[in-house]
Order: C-alpha cells, then structure tokens, then sequence
C-alpha cells in the first residue's frame, strides 16, 4: 500500500480568465489565481508555507520567491521549480502531497501563470546548438512538438491501420465540452469536416489536431486530508500518485514498440497503489497536446484496448454520458493550455460535493448536456500527464 493514500487532498482550486492577451504580468495572473484558489479552500495567503510550480524549456512562469513575496507570505518551508513541463504535472501534485504527509508545509500551493500565447519565451539565438537529449533531434528538424510527437504517433496508426479522420471525433467531443465550460478559450462549435479541411502542420497532425496557446493562470492547494474535512470546500483527496520516467524522451526506454510510451507500465503500477482496476474509474483527464497523443494516451492507460481507441471514441464511450468521459473541460485542445494544471482542476471540480461552478446550469445540475458538462455521481478520476510520466488517482472523499 502506498503511504500517501489518501493522506493529502487538494482543498482549493483558482483560475484566471483564460484569454490569448491578457495585457498583464504572469505575476500578476499568478496572484490573481492563487488568491481565488486560498479563498476556495478557506484560508488566507499566510496560511500557505509551501510553493511549487513547473514549466518547459525556458521558465515563464514566476519563481516561487517572487509570487510568495507578492502573495504577502510569512513563511514557506518548500520551494520547488521545476522543469518537466506537462509530463510534470501531476509530480507537481505528488510533490505537495508528500511535503504535507511528512509535516514538512500545512498547506502548499502549486502555479502556473503565463502569458504563453501573447508573449512567449524567446527562444535561442541562430547560434545556438543543442546539447542533452536535443542534440539527436533539433539538429535533424524535430524542433517543436508535433514533429517530436509525431513519428511516435504515426508509427501506432501503421500498426493499427489508424487515420487521421479517426482523431477527428476527440477534437469535436472536447470542442463540445468546452462549450459548457464558461472559462475555455475556444467554445465555437466543431465538426468532422471542419478538422479534415484544417491544415495540415506536420503528419499526422492538422490544425485542429493541435492544442491551443493561451495566457491566464490556474493553482490548487493541497492540505492534509485529516484538516481538509475542516476547510470550506468538500475534500477531494489524493488517492495515489506518480512520477518520474526514462522517456527518451517520448518512447518510454524500454519500449519494444516504437509507439509504446511510459504509460503502459506506469498504468498497473498507479491502479495498483491505489487498490482499484481501469473498471472502477468514474472520469479521465488525459493530456492532450495532440489528439494522436491523447489517443495513445487512452489506450495504453486501459480506457480501451491497443488500437481500439477511435472505435471507442466514435461509440461514445467518452462522452459525458458515456462509459468512462474524457478530457469534460475541453482540455488543452479546447479550454486552455497549462501544462496539465487545468486537467486537475477539472477533475477536482467534477468530484465535489457540488460539482463544477463554472458550466451553464442555473442552479443544481440537471445534466442537460445543453448547458451541464458534470458527470454523474464520479467517485473517481484518473489524470495523465504527457506520456504518462507523471499520473494520479484523485477521489471524493467523504
């Protein structure tokens, strides 16, 4: 049995408006976040005594220093920046969670603030050569995402006789999902034949295969479980969580398949720490930095069998109302893109008491898919991480 289960929760979540100028500081949305997050969770800021926060390639989010310093903090006994992206979001939460079960912080808060769509980090000189693992790729054209993730991809649809055309259902199904989520980015409704006349941006990726860039900020606290019960907001506790790979950096090392990721033996290992099966999940918040991403992502975490991921989908069984719904925010497709953070604040929203604040239902939720994005009665959510570096078991707790 893992020692951490159940011993942390995440007491209170926060979000900016998610927009593509903000026409602020990352610092200043950062606060904003942390401060509706600290509020949700019914504690003020020098409650807090502990920080962490993650970003990729060049830090764009504020050090933990400089928004504790504007949060008007009075102490903080853990300090962590990491640079893991959104393989890293759900170490971020096992981090905090286990700062708090060892009595090392009370209540710890983790960030993320940017302004990645207005003002990106400016990226290295002409003259500049990769080193590390870049070296093998940057050098030969692999120098953004898509054409990192893409052969990867491509290599599962040859396998499984997979399209294009069949990644088209998750980017219409998330599109549907932020149009009940009053905080996404892009809300206007989608079809198949908008995503087969995208363009194309590398294969096997169109346009609206991509996820978005956005500015805002997202945070959570994370508290003991045992005073969580206390707080204003029903506690949604962290049931198991993991971290850490030897992804190379997308196939996972010792993969003997060129599309296997780490997800397919870190999936076992995460349901078994936390004494469940794929079967007893209630919801999924997968990463999604492509569609194709998120498909293998689905697969090889048990949500449907090796290559029968898009016949899965195209029956509905991760629609809201479906067997098991995925990505119900939107996701970094349609809501907003922060690195994995908002795909735990979704899931927590789903696991209260009182479900998601923040759909189209005036009053109780009535689960008219015409303006409730709430599952039904979820005890427990899965989130992934990007290639399932990170993952974690998040459950209602009563």
């Amino acid at each position: 049995m893992s020692t951490l289960r159940d011993a942390a929760a995440i007491t209170g979540v926060g979000w900016t408006e998610i927009s593509k100028k903000s026409g602020r500081s990352a610092l200043s949305l950062g606060v904003e976040a942390s401060l509706r997050a600290i509020e949700d969770a019914g504690l003020r800021p020098t409650d807090i005594d502990g920080l962490v926060t993650y970003y990729w390639g060049v830090r764009d989010t504020p050090a933990p220093a400089e928004l504790g310093n504007a949060l008007g903090l009075t102490d903080c006994t853990l300090s962590h920046c990491d640079s893991g992206g959104g393989a890293w979001a759900c170490s971020a939460i096992a981090a905090a969670a286990a700062a708090v079960a060892t009595g090392q912080c009370r209540n710890v808060l983790v960030y993320r603030a940017a302004n990645s769509r207005s003002e990106p980090p400016s990226g290295p000189g002409l003259d500049f050569w990769p080193s590390g693992q870049r070296q093998w790729s940057e050098p030969y054209g692999a120098a953004h995402a898509a054409t990192l993730y893409g052969p990867y991809v491509s290599a599962w649809m040859h396998e499984f006789g997979i399209e294009n055309a069949d990644f088209a259902p998750l980017a219409v199904l998330q599109r549907a999902n932020a149009g009940l989520n009053r905080k996404a980015l892009m809300t206007a409704s989608m079809t198949t034949e908008q995503h087969q006349d995208s363009p194309w941006i590398v294969w096997p990726f169109r346009l609206l295969d991509c996820s978005i860039w956005n500015d805002g900020a997202m945070a959570v606290v994370v508290s003991l479980t045992s005073e969580a019960t206390r707080m204003r907001r029903s506690a949604v506790s962290v049931r198991a969580v993991q971290g850490g790979s030897l992804g190379a950096p997308v196939m996972a090392r010792t993969a003997s398949r060129r599309w296997e990721l780490n997800a397919l033996s870190a999936a076992p290992r995460l349901y078994e720490k936390a004494g469940i099966t794929v079967d007893d999940l209630d919801l999924a918040q997968i990463y999604d930095p492509f569609t194709g991403m998120a498909m293998l992502h689905i697969e090889q975490f048990g949500l449907a069998p090796l290559g029968a991921g898009p016949a899965r989908l195209r029956a509905g069984d991760f629609s809201l109302d479906g067997r098991l719904p995925v990505n119900a925010s939107g996701g970094n497709l349609s809501e907003g893109h922060f690195l994995g953070l908002g795909h735990i604040v979704e899931a927590v929203q789903q696991l209260r008491d009182d479900g998601v604040c923040d759909d189209y239902c005036d009053g109780a939720h009535d689960y008219d898919r015409n303006r409730c994005r709430q599952v039904r009665d979820p005890e427990l959510a899965l989130v992934v991480a990007e290639s399932g570096d990170s993952s974690m078991i998040l459950r209602r707790h009563s």
